[in-house]
């Protein structure tokens, strides 16, 4: 926990190290009880969605493959309460506001679609209104304390790294909006039967986890993307161990499968790559 979170004390205003509000860290506690539901009900209990999530999720691997999303970014907001500057979570920010807008999106699109009135669906709703607003207030709050992004690099990350985030998140980000405005593409390809709603729940993951990458590209900075790492590094362990927990309902067959798991797999491989050069040049 201290290697990760070590990153020089806070400084003064216009500096690349700002301290953390307590309101941010107050919000980290919302978002770690917003995680830690969704990852009981999808994660661990995929086959129970009708009862403790917002909708009911068929077949069963699918609710699992999201829990998969979701148990690879809880760990991020729990990290971020002890995280000792802004800069070491700004990658998280808009990424995940703008990924929360798409899950909007989505719900209004399939409103019909959910256990409305329930607890969980409600818990749902907050879960994606709150964070847009909230994260942006936060961010702008931060930033004008902050220089930008990209100022005053410290551990730059190297060239090959660097240039697979940006590319590689870019092209998913781009990928996943065409699916979500045309999720017929994704049911076709799908190893599994899919529904409208599942197939744009997943192309949000999807834009998220692309933004963040390529959010981590633009820091550019291995003290400022080392807690985003994390899920990026959890998430094709995860997606490989859901999979393995319903093999029977997967289509092994599916090519766009197996390029989520190798694309999610290469790039945690770079992230492995990159603890371990520059835990050896900080050790």
């Amino acid at each position: 926990m201290a290697t990760l979170m070590s990153a020089g004390a806070p400084a003064r205003a216009g500096s690349p190290a700002t301290s953390i509000r307590w309101p941010f860290r107050a919000w980290m506690v919302v978002e770690v009880v917003f995680g830690l539901l969704a990852t009981g009900a999808l994660f661990l209990n995929p086959g129970n969605t009708e009862r403790d999530f917002a909708w009911p999720i068929q077949p069963v691997v699918m609710a699992a493959l999201l829990g998969a999303f979701y148990f690879a970014a809880a760990p991020l907001f729990a990290l971020a309460l002890f995280a000792r500057t802004w800069q070491q979570v700004r990658a998280l920010v808009i990424p995940a506001a703008l990924f929360c807008l798409v899950m909007d999106l989505a719900t209004v699109l399939h409103w019909d679609k959910f256990s409305l009135g329930t607890a969980p669906f409600y818990v749902w709703l907050a879960s994606y209104v709150l964070p847009p607003p909230i994260l942006g207030a936060l961010y702008w709050w931060h930033q004008r304390d902050s220089a930008p992004v990209g100022a005053g690099v410290e551990a730059p990350l190297p060239g090959w790294s660097r240039a697979l985030l940006r590319a590689n998140g870019l092209a998913q980000a781009g990928l996943a909006a065409l699916l979500f405005a045309a999720p017929s593409l994704l049911q076709q390809v799908a190893p599994w039967n899919v529904t409208p709603l599942t197939a744009r729940t997943l192309c949000g993951w999807l834009f998220g986890v692309g933004l963040l990458q390529a959010w981590m590209g633009w820091e550019n900075d291995w003290r400022r993307v080392r807690l985003a790492s994390v899920m990026l590094i959890l998430l094709p362990l995860a997606i490989v161990f859901q999979l393995a927990r319903f093999v029977e309902q997967v289509n092994w067959t599916s090519a766009a499968l197996w390029v989520l798991v190798l694309d999610t797999a290469a790039v945690a491989a770079a992230m492995v790559w990159l603890w371990l050069a520059f835990s050896r040049r900080e050790g």
